[in-house]
């Protein structure tokens, strides 16, 4: 199957400019996931997790290796100062990187004494602090992580704050993987052990509390997702991304695509560009919007 949009709704064609469509950008990858824009190196870079590698696309289009090993990074987000962040199944941190070729920084790797389980996806709060999850494929699976033993009670959301601090503020998700916020006081989060995404209110001190499911996607499940700057969302699914009002109850149309999506990032050189990770491939579609910047 090649990949086509498919509307739902005859607006959601307005998200792109005539004549777009999805274009593959390399294959032959085992597992690709956690794709970033990084304006500074002029590249979107994103994981091959079962490979041990991270890949980076660069805006004058070449595909090129960028870490191997990437001890099986995952997800990846810029913070505040646009540097680097990655979640590492194998290091079960998670690592910041200030520049192209340089060393990693472990931003966290333990709480309360115990090791972290393996950070899986991350997203920047707009009070600076980040947010990642915290589910056990890294160390559930061997294809994916180094191994080692659970020694939390729990698969967590943790929230980073800019002073160092290491919270915990999401305790009763199964397993939490994918996360967006819609505003600063709105976190989208995606549960793969049950399939729904919940919205959650995030307080100014850094609470979550959990008010509703938001919406679940079908076929699949929602793995990464993110907001533009209209609040629509950007879902993964087993057939590609799913585009939803923002909330959550209307379905505007599909990207399909001939594998699961896991992942999905806006980029380019003006932010308008869609690259997905879709299991063994890498594409790439024109939109005619941007992504939020603190999604």
């Amino acid at each position: 199957m090649s990949a086509q949009l498919q509307a739902t709704r005859p607006e959601f064609l307005d998200l792109f400019p005539d004549g777009a469509r999805p274009e593959k950008l390399g294959d032959g990858f085992v597992w690709t996931e956690g794709p970033v824009y990084v304006p500074e190196r002029q590249a979107v870079i994103f994981s091959d997790v079962r490979t041990n590698k991270t890949w980076r696309y660069t805006d004058a289009g070449e595909l090129e290796v960028e870490a191997d090993p990437s001890d099986h990074q995952n997800g990846h987000c810029l913070d505040t100062a646009g540097r680097l962040i990655a979640c590492s199944h194998g290091l079960r941190a998670l690592l910041r990187q200030d520049g192209a070729g340089s060393p990693w920084t472990t931003l966290a790797d333990r709480f309360e004494g115990k090791k972290l389980n393996s950070p899986n996806d991350v997203a920047l709060h707009p009070d600076g602090s980040l947010w990642f999850t915290d589910p056990t494929y890294g160390i559930d699976k061997p294809e994916e992580g180094y191994g080692g033993q659970m020694e939390l009670p729990g698969r967590w959301v943790f929230r980073l704050a800019p002073d160092g601090t290491l919270s915990a503020p999401i305790r009763d998700r199964q397993k939490p993987n994918g996360l967006a916020f819609q505003d600063a006081g709105t976190l989208l989060l995606a549960d793969t052990g049950d399939g729904k995404v919940y919205r959650y209110t995030v307080g100014p001190d850094g609470s979550a509390t959990c008010q509703a499911i938001h919406f679940q996607v079908t076929p699949g499940k929602t793995d990464g997702l993110r907001i533009d700057e209209a609040g629509r969302i950007w879902s993964s699914a087993g057939d590609g991304v799913h585009v939803l009002t923002p909330d959550g109850k209307t379905e505007l149309g599909r990207i399909l695509t001939p594998e699961t999506c896991s992942n999905l990032c806006f980029g380019g050189p003006d932010g308008t560009t869609l690259y997905m990770t879709v299991s063994t491939q890498f594409w790439r579609i024109q939109t005619s919007v941007r992504g939020l910047k603190d999604s």
